[in-house]
């Protein structure tokens, strides 16, 4: 999904509802740091469950998947019933937020020369950082007769676990569908999935088989 961006009538409610400001909500939604819960109108718009720490609560984001646009900002309650939110969604959605707090922190704008002595301790550990945590996916599919492979935008959220984890349909599956719609391949060009990591490389047919897709949103891919 493109990088966040908000429309007049967001920023307005983003000011009413919660005590998160629109470049917090922005760096949540572009790290991976919200679980995406529905997909609508023909799978373009999807509701992403988002944590406010600060709040201690959590709120619903309306973002069009074609633009990356968020539409509007909600607490749980306005929704009444219409999208379904579970205790798991919720605990996943805390975790999220609570890894991208620890692992981005917060440094004060008016204090550059902080920002500097963390930027010089960053390149000082590089080393030490292990790499890449998530999992990085091809799609290898047909355009034009051409064998074509595209790898997906960002690496898979650490929290998903890894191949072993995707046999069963789950929220690696709804990911996968957002990144798809992201990059506009026909589904029906797919011919296979790949996962890598480092040096190992896996043939994951189990994340084409149990996209949770409807027959609506398949003759849209077609």
């Amino acid at each position: 999904m493109k990088e966040a961006n908000f429309s007049n009538h967001a920023k307005k409610r983003i000011g009413e509802r919660c005590s998160l400001s629109q470049k917090e909500i922005k760096r949540i939604l572009d790290n991976d740091g919200t679980v995406v819960i529905h997909l609508q109108k023909g799978g373009r718009y999807a509701h992403r469950l988002l944590y406010s720490i600060a709040d201690e609560d959590w709120f619903m984001v309306v973002q069009d998947g074609g633009d990356g646009g968020v539409l509007t900002v909600m607490p749980l309650e306005y929704l009444k019933g219409r999208t379904p939110v579970t205790a798991a969604h919720k605990r996943l959605a805390r975790n999220r937020a609570r890894k991208l707090e620890n692992k981005t922190g917060k440094i004060p704008e008016s204090a550059p020369q902080i920002s500097q002595q963390v930027a010089t301790v960053k390149n000082l550990v590089v080393k030490d950082i292990p790499p890449f945590p998530g999992w990085r996916i091809s799609v290898h599919y047909i355009s034009d007769g051409r064998a074509q492979i595209k790898k997906l935008a960002s690496r898979t959220p650490e929290d998903f676990g890894g191949p072993d984890d995707w046999q069963e349909p789950g929220m690696i599956h709804h990911w996968i569908k957002c990144q798809l719609i992201a990059s506009a391949i026909p589904l029906t060009a797919i011919k296979a999935f790949f996962a890598s990591k480092g040096k190992i490389t896996e043939k994951m047919d189990s994340l084409l088989e149990n996209l949770p897709l409807t027959e609506a949103e398949i003759n849209m891919f077609r």
